[in-house]
């Protein structure tokens, strides 16, 4: 009983738009100067014909698509290859979402003002160049800012990778890799000895 009571009702929403599209729907919706056509709200839809949203950004289903987030369509277009990036890029360009490839080939969230500078490095991480020295962001060190820097450091022979983020030898965890979870006789101390 249950399952031909939604029969009944995916028949119904059925015959509600193939009438919803046979009367009108080919109708050009004036709203002040904007004019909705048929294609745009298919395109805005996802719905199938040409000028459904193409490429390899879009999110959603066949008949509901959109651009995933970070991603719109050229004015006019229909493939979702354009980078929306929060920050400017000054310089640079955007060349994926939230990230700025810069006029040195830095790759970062921005690259600073539209000012000419005239550095000879190229800064990581996204540091600024400033007479032809590094200024890091906080996080980072070294002369091209690529060293990052663990506040606490790493034990047990872990390695800072990233900011405050240790990777841990075979058989340590933690922040700081200060957990030990070896296991069995040969990790533990026998008569004062170790196997």
């Amino acid at each position: 009983m249950r399952r031909g009571r939604l029969l009944e009702i995916a028949l119904g929403f059925t015959v509600l738009l193939a009438s919803y599209t046979s009367h009108g729907a080919d109708a050009n919706l004036e709203a002040g100067n904007v004019k909705e056509t048929r294609a745009s709200r298919a395109k805005r839809r996802g719905g199938g014909g040409h000028d459904a949203l193409k490429g390899p950004n879009v999110c959603g289903s066949r008949y509901n698509a959109y651009c995933c987030p970070g991603w719109k369509t050229l004015p006019g277009g229909n493939q979702c290859i354009v980078p929306i990036c929060r920050h400017s890029c000054g310089d640079g360009f955007c060349s994926r979402p939230n990230m700025c490839t810069c006029p040195s080939g830095q790759i970062a969230p921005s690259c600073g003002s539209r000012s000419i500078q005239h550095c000879n490095i190229r800064c990581m991480n996204g540091g600024s160049c400033s007479d032809d020295h590094c200024l890091c962001q906080k996080g980072y060190i070294g002369t091209h800012c690529g060293q990052p820097v663990c506040e606490s450091g790493c034990l047990n022979g872990g390695r800072c990778v990233a900011p405050n983020r240790c990777a841990c030898t075979y058989g340590f965890t933690g922040p700081q890799c200060e957990r030990d979870y070896r296991t069995g006789p040969c990790f533990t101390v026998i008569s004062n000895q170790m196997c």
